[in-house]
Formats: C-alpha cells, sequence, structure tokens
C-alpha cells in the first residue's frame, strides 16, 4: 500500500513539469492589438490588396483596406474604413461580420457614342458588408491568414453608373497573409 503511494507520488511529480508547460504552450492572443496584411497572390494577376486592422474593444476591430484590381476592362481601385465584430470576443481570430464604407473609383471602356470605345470613369462612395475568418497560426500565433466573402454597393445614381456600365452592386473576396502585432 504505501509502495503505490509513492509509486503514485513519484509519477504525478514527474508529470508535474509537463503540465506546466502544456499550459505556457499556447500564448495570449490578448497581447496583439493589430495586423498588417497583404494579398501576395494577387499580384501576378494585377490586384494588390493591402489591410491594416487594430483591436478597439474585446471582439470590436477598426481597420483600413486599399484594393487595385486592373486585370482588363473593367478595373477599379477603391480605399475603405472597416468595422468588424468578432462574435468570439477575441479580436482578429476566427469569424467576424462588419461594415465598410468608402469610395470606389470604378472604370470601363464604353461603346456608346464610338465605335473605338472610349474610358469612362466614375468615382463614388461606397458601402460594403463583410464576413471573413482569420487563422492565427504559427508558435506565437502572429502570422495570420485571413479569407472572406462580401457585397459592395455603389453609391451614385443610375445614370452616372450606366455612362460607365457599373453595377449598382457587386460581391468580392479577400485572401491575405500577414502578422499580427
Amino acid at each position: 500500500m504505501h509502495r503505490r503511494l509513492f509509486l503514485l507520488a513519484f509519477a504525478s511529480t514527474l508529470a508535474l513539469p509537463a503540465v506546466a508547460r502544456a499550459q505556457e504552450a499556447r500564448p495570449s492572443l490578448e497581447h496583439y492589438r493589430g495586423i498588417i496584411a497583404a494579398n501576395p497572390l494577387g499580384i501576378p494577376l494585377d490586384m494588390v490588396s493591402v489591410e491594416l486592422e487594430g483591436a478597439v474593444a474585446p471582439g470590436v476591430t477598426a481597420g483600413f483596406a486599399a484594393n487595385y484590381v486592373a486585370p482588363g476592362d473593367p478595373s477599379f481601385a477603391s480605399a475603405d474604413a472597416k468595422l468588424r465584430y468578432y462574435p468570439g470576443e477575441v479580436a482578429l481570430k476566427g469569424f467576424s461580420v462588419g461594415l465598410g464604407l468608402g469610395v470606389v473609383k470604378y472604370s470601363d471602356i464604353t461603346y456608346v457614342n464610338t465605335p473605338n470605345g472610349q474610358r469612362e470613369s466614375l468615382t463614388a462612395p461606397a458601402l460594403s458588408v463583410l464576413t471573413d475568418y482569420n487563422w492565427m497560426i504559427g508558435a506565437k500565433q502572429r502570422f495570420v491568414v485571413g479569407a472572406g466573402l462580401g457585397a459592395k454597393r455603389l453609391l451614385a445614381s443610375s445614370a452616372d453608373r450606366d455612362r460607365v456600365d457599373a453595377p449598382k452592386a457587386y460581391p468580392f473576396a479577400r485572401f491575405v497573409i500577414g502578422l499580427a502585432f
């Protein structure tokens, strides 16, 4: 009986450092206050996307995104201020929903009065809705991979949109990699 108690106490003593190390293995995400990210996969396709996002409250972030897409016609550039809510209450990690408010410059070649076409452009405010997911990976969970889907509504009159053949709203996708700081 004493021998069994001694062996149990000895085994527990050996296991204690392993349990302590397991609790230290995952750093807290709460010390990360922001993310800087870009889409490197878009560069060969004439697409550039950069983002900056920072925590403003538990589970809430504010950020800025700039995009340029010109694989042909039409092309557009946009800049948006974004507000995201993370239902898991951990800012920057996991699923989020959000809103964006910004400006879009939409450009296309139209053939209304000219047989060869004429480049027309429209600059207008835009409102967007976002659904995103950020994975924070690596030993310190500092490397960020983000993906998402959303839709953007151009806040311009139908006459202005028709002049450049711009849609009223359009879907978009998000893919970025970056670092938390």
